[in-house]
């Protein structure tokens, strides 16, 4: 008798069990349902609290204006917090004209690309919720905080925005002013501010510095948009290639569009949104970033901040990662209206059901430099013009659920024909599935670890790739392989290789010319704003010869027996170098050719590398052919399509 009991609790425990797990999965739908609550509890978790002002910070080089992101980020953060739960109104409003008297007292931190568009753009929006002609709490921001907050945002359209900065027939919206996130935030004030103040009273009249009327600029800049989010789905989305921090910081602007803009601006700014969180979902793991990038600066390369960046977003639309604290820079998306479609949660949260796919994409970079000038009130301002039609990188991944490896393809040309925001600090390697965001990293160090361009080329086919540091580069050291000392065995060296041993992948690492070190470093080094950074622990392999070419090799744990017979496969890989041709048969049985001399294009099975492919998007879940601009997101029975083109 108690035998039966005993197997009965058994087989309900094991239907609850299932039960509870199945239950425990929610549909994309249902994490979609749970955003307003998660964002809710972020905010909650803030209330009653007095403003902590973070610390206002010297200029960052002489002539600037004062840095204070830091500072405006708090303020925004805390009245947004207050606005929300109708909470201290007095206070947030002597908060925000605080925030806007400092600039006013400090005219050159208006103007100065560093500070004032970073937070302008949260505050416009915060207008529109709660001001007085608001449109969600109207009246929790007064008539008189308004007046002060838009007496400095006129001053920066009124100097930094120009009809001719808008024009979009000729560039088609690829000259790009500083770099591609200032460029974004700039246009996104300018749009909104004139939006908002072009028929009150006290604006209607008024000229900006190019003789033109706000009603002027709303029309041009609701134009250039449009053309703005069309060019991204027909030419590549972005130039600063999958850089967290950069990447989140481009798209932050585009959420007023979606909410305030008129039906076509809001319609492109909704298809653009769900376009860069599908090309960010098909290539993360557990909320980290893989893939080739760029400015990919310092200790970024090591590691992705898990507070900052695309982390707080992960959290919020996929419910990937952990509740983020709140940061002035991620209201405007803590507040929209917008939400990603259900077939981008699936991609984002369903690592496993992804399985095993490559992905190339056609990434602008190629192009003339433009002036880097701090200041955004410069008509004479060279832009940086960028020029799309060349091709010049493919981007290629590879993906499986327990790692992502990519690089940049790119020839290798000299420094003088990118702009620098794709050829500063690029990234390549692969992120494996696991706690500590273990990773390698085979690039060649910056000189100051922190900024280098045009440090390599490179050739991968699946979970092999070659690469080498081109002579070409300005600020980089050392060839360098870094792995994390956390999340990955110690590095063994057998017979000439390096082997390492992940959670759920195997690794190798082979240096074909010459012999290397294994050394345990710790990298030091100082951010722009002054502040200092270590890199996690980690272990690096040196190359003797710097221009070595270097291979890494990686394979998921179920395609093999065990580690041995791993290392026995890559050791049967052996490598040949005729004259300056690096030749190689990687572990996936795919025939790769490098020339270290850098004259001939790299081969995969024999065909070169094409750096201008026929599609932009190139993945079984986001594909769109070159300057089609219709893009079409899917995952099982779940798609759609983004048409950029139709009206």
């Amino acid at each position: 008798m108690r035998g039966r009991v005993r197997v009965t609790l058994i087989v309900f425990a094991f239907f609850y069990s299932a039960a509870t797990s199945v239950a425990a999965t929610p549909t994309p739908e249902e994490v979609l349902a749970g955003f307003e609550d998660r964002v809710d509890a972020v905010f909650r978790a803030e209330a009653g609290k007095p403003l902590e002002r973070a610390r206002k910070q010297p200029p960052l080089s002489k002539g600037r204006g004062a840095y204070i992101r830091a500072y405006s980020y708090s303020i925004v953060a805390f009245a947004a917090r207050c606005l929300y739960l109708d909470e201290r109104l007095d206070e947030a409003n002597a908060a925000l004209v605080e925030n806007a008297h400092f600039y006013l007292d400090n005219p050159l931190t208006i103007t100065d690309r560093d500070s004032f568009h970073w937070h302008a753009e949260i505050v416009l929006r915060l207008l529109e919720m709660y001001g007085p002609r608001a449109n969600v709490r109207p009246g929790r921001i007064t008539s008189e905080t308004e007046a002060i907050l838009l007496e400095y945002m006129w001053i920066y359209t009124k100097k930094c925005s120009w009809l001719g900065k808008a024009e979009f027939e000729d560039s088609k919206t690829w000259h790009i002013y500083s770099s591609e996130n200032h460029h974004s935030m700039d246009f996104t004030c300018h749009w909104h501010f004139s939006k908002y103040a072009k028929d009150l009273p006290e604006y209607r009249d008024k000229r900006c510095d190019d003789d033109a009327l706000l009603s002027e600029h709303y029309r041009v800049w609701n134009e250039y948009f449009v053309k703005y989010c069309r060019e991204r789905a027909r030419r590549g989305i972005c130039v600063e290639m999958r850089s967290d921090g950069y990447n989140s910081t481009l798209i932050k602007g585009f959420y007023n569009f979606y909410d305030f803009g008129d039906p076509e601006v809001s319609r492109h700014a909704g298809m653009l949104l769900d376009l860069y969180f599908a090309y960010w979902s098909e290539e993360q793991i557990m909320g980290h970033m893989g893939g080739g990038g760029s400015r990919i600066k310092g200790n970024n390369a090591f590691t992705q901040n898990r507070k900052h960046g695309n982390a707080p977003l992960a959290w919020f639309y996929f419910d990937i990662g952990q509740p983020p604290e709140l940061y002035g820079h991620d209201v405007g998306a803590m507040l929209s209206r917008y939400r990603p479609p259900a077939v981008v949660v699936d991609i984002a949260r369903d690592t496993e059901g992804r399985g095993t796919y490559e992905i190339r994409q056609r990434v602008p970079g190629l192009g003339e430099q433009g002036d880097t000038t701090p200041h955004m009130d410069r008509p004479d301002q060279f832009p940086n013009k960028l020029n799309t039609d060349s091709g010049g990188i493919l981007r290629y991944s590879y993906c499986d659920p327990a790692f992502i490896l990519g690089t940049p393809m790119t020839e290798a040309r000299p420094l003088s024909d990118w702009v620098k925001i794709s050829s500063q600090s690029r990234w390549q390697g692969v992120i494996f599935r696991g706690e500590h965001d273990p990773r390698i990293v085979p690039v060649p160090r910056a000189s100051d670890n922190l900024v280098a361009f045009n440090q390599f080329w490179s050739v991968q086919s699946k979970g092999s790739l070659i690469t080498q540091k081109l002579k070409t580069n300005k600020g980089a050291a050392e060839m360098m392989v870094w792995m994390s000392a956390q999340g990955l065995s110690k590095p063994v060296r057998e017979d000439g290789i390096v082997f390492v041993e992940a959670q759920a992948a195997y690794a190798a690492i082979r240096v074909g010319r010459g012999d290397f070190q294994i050394v345990q470093q710790v990298l030091e080094g100082t951010k722009e704003e002054g502040s200092k950074y270590r890199s996690p622990p980690g272990y690096i392999v040196l190359p003797d010869d710097e221009y070595a070419p270097v291979v890494l090799e990686v394979m998921a744990k179920d395609e093999l027996k065990d580690f041995a017979e791993f290392k026995s496969v890559v050791s049967d890989c052996q490598p040949s170098l005729q004259d300056t041709t690096f030749r190689y048969e990687t572990i996936y049985g795919d025939v790769l050719t490098f020339d270290t001399s850098y004259q001939q294009t790299p081969t995969i099975n024999g065909r070169p590398v094409d750096y201008a492919p026929e599609k932009v998007f190139d993945s079984p879940f986001l594909n769109a052919d070159y300057q089609d601009g219709v893009v079409t997101i899917r995952k099982g029975d779940r798609k759609k399509v983004l048409n950029f083109e139709s009206r």
